[in-house]
């Protein structure tokens, strides 16, 4: 394992991925195809941002970044982007049309975005260069892949 900025990134770009399936599937209306990659995005999410709260907060916490406050911003952000996927699970699981939901998963589309360009330009930079050995291997075990 190359252990960089790049590696994170791909990571994001395996979930952004799965992401993607799940509002294919929404677009064209396939409801089997959206719950099982809404189920898919679901457990990557939780997992990889779970590990993430455990191993990259501490990390860029600890790189001190001016002007930004890490711990409260990402956690914000892993609980926008956990309760809107949760709604639109919890709407399919209520046997909601995908139609009923775009909105939602717009929303999740934006946020989702916001993130990554957070993690992209400030967080995962900054990670690289001060997760520890045990930080990486938590990652490592959560990192959803291409």
């Amino acid at each position: 394992m190359t252990r960089s900025a790049e590696w994170l990134l791909d990571g994001q770009r395996a979930l952004r991925d799965r992401f993607n399936d799940v509002a294919g599937a929404m677009r064209r209306n396939d409801k089997t195809a959206l719950d099982v990659a809404l189920d898919d995005f679901e457990r990557h999410l939780r997992r990889w941002t779970e590990a993430e709260e455990r191993a990259l907060i501490p990390a860029v916490t600890r790189a001190a970044i001016p002007g930004r406050d890490p711990r409260r911003e990402l956690r914000l952000e892993y609980v926008q982007l956990r309760e809107l996927t949760n709604f639109i699970a919890r709407g399919r699981a209520d046997k909601a049309q995908p139609s009923e939901l775009i909105g939602y998963l717009e929303n999740l589309d934006r946020r989702l975005a916001a993130h990554e360009r957070e993690n992209r330009s400030v967080y995962y930079p900054v990670a690289a260069n001060s997760l520890t050995e045990d930080e990486w291997a938590i990652l490592e075990a959560a990192r959803p892949s291409l």
